[in-house]
């Protein structure tokens, strides 16, 4: 298995960036996670993230589904493969707030796959119906502020005008009688001509997301 820095793995890097996880298991048994949502992510995990891997390892790994967390999973142990995204500054345990997109991808050209894969985990399609008009607004969260703002400056310097800001989401347990602020970061991309030049320049590729541009398009003529 011959591990090469090309479109496909600057897409699963974006995708691990997203909802992904290195995990070092007993300190030896090195396992790679990606989560999803059994609601709507299935298509995306069966058409784009098995096959990304599979171009990687050689290997089909089975999707588990988690029925109580209404979650989908891909879990398995591959070092190799675990070694090579982790050489990328791809922390091993919780990801936190400080990531990045590592030189290497700008030097190669393949930021906008790598973008690609997280706005296929972390970003949405926002249509918004005003006054009869459908608007739209492409938009991506995290709590990685440094990441949002790496992101938001490249899409800016490509053409596509990009705002960032921060968000707070407050989470509570009443029975423990306590709250939470748990601070977040949204860039948001305004407007058809910033749709289409997103969608020219990066792209979707999460079926969801997809299939929600093909509906604005259905409706708009555009």
């Amino acid at each position: 298995m011959v591990l090469i820095i090309n479109r496909n793995f600057a897409l699963l890097y974006g995708i691990m960036l997203g909802d992904g996880c290195l995990s070092l298991v007993y300190g030896k048994k090195k396992y790679i996670s990606l989560a999803g949502s059994m609601a709507d992510d299935i298509p995306f995990f069966e058409k784009i993230v098995n096959p990304a891997i599979k171009k990687l390892i050689d290997k089909d790994i089975p999707i588990k589904f988690r029925y109580n967390k209404n979650a989908i999973e891909l879990n398995f142990v591959n070092h190799k493969l675990f070694d090579f995204i982790h050489k990328f500054d791809f922390p091993i345990g919780k990801k936190g707030d400080k990531l990045i997109i590592p030189k290497t991808f700008y030097e190669k050209n393949l930021v906008k796959y790598l973008i690609r894969g997280f706005f296929a985990t972390d970003g949405s399609l926002v249509l918004t119906d005003n006054n009869g008009t459908l608007y739209p607004r492409v938009e991506a969260t995290a709590i990685s502020k440094s990441l949002l703002i790496e992101i938001t400056n490249f899409l800016n310097a490509v053409g596509i005008k990009c705002n960032f800001y921060k968000a707070k989401r407050r989470e509570e347990n009443k029975n423990k009688g306590y709250s939470n602020r748990q601070e977040i970061y949204r860039l948001q991309i305004n407007g058809k001509n910033n749709l289409k030049r997103f969608v020219k320049t990066i792209g979707f590729v999460n079926p969801k997301q997809i299939e929600k541009l093909e509906g604005y398009h259905g409706c708009t003529k555009s």
